[in-house]
């Protein structure tokens, strides 16, 4: 899809792979319609300064982490965001959507189950959420559209999230 952009005083027409079209150092920058999410990225990040979207992306694909999941910023303290970054099995299959299905808890009996639509971008697809205030564990696995699943054969992902 063409999309075309104005980005400081530069008109420029290119090709939509990526949602997040930003140079470092811009301050006027444009961003496409879908980067809402993409630009919600936690304040604390192992992969790079949170304030530089796409090549905080790209450190994360590349870290080319089994299963295609990444997590940051890890460990996971209570009552921040963080993202959860997929390009697994779903993803690498043509999936044109990826939810996180996630709930907290024990790993055998997860509450506040949710599907939560994640955002596709050129290197995967992406979700921002806030942790509970509270010590526990996050546990979650991915399904497309289709209702196909990836569930880490059968044992999810599942991270401590601690209390500071």
């Amino acid at each position: 899809m063409l999309r075309s952009c104005r980005n400081i005083a530069i008109t420029c027409r290119f090709v939509l792979l990526f949602p997040v079209i930003k140079k470092r150092g811009a301050s006027n920058t444009k961003f496409a319609d879908n980067s809402k999410e993409v630009l919600k990225l936690a304040s604390r990040s192992n992969f790079g300064s949170h304030d530089m979207s796409a090549y905080r992306l790209k450190d994360m694909h590349d870290a080319d982490y089994p299963g295609g999941v990444v997590v940051d910023p890890v460990p996971i303290t209570a009552g921040e965001e963080i993202v959860v970054f997929y390009n697994g099995l779903l993803a690498q299959s043509g999936a044109d959507g990826v939810y996180l299905h996630c709930g907290y808890g024990n790993a055998d009996n997860w509450q506040g189950v949710q599907d939560m639509r994640m955002a596709k971008t050129g290197y995967g697809f992406i979700k921002t959420l806030r942790t509970p205030e509270v010590s526990t564990r996050l546990n979650f696995c991915f399904r497309d559209t289709a209702y196909n699943w990836d569930n880490n054969n059968g044992r999810n992902w599942s991270f401590e999230i601690h209390n500071g």
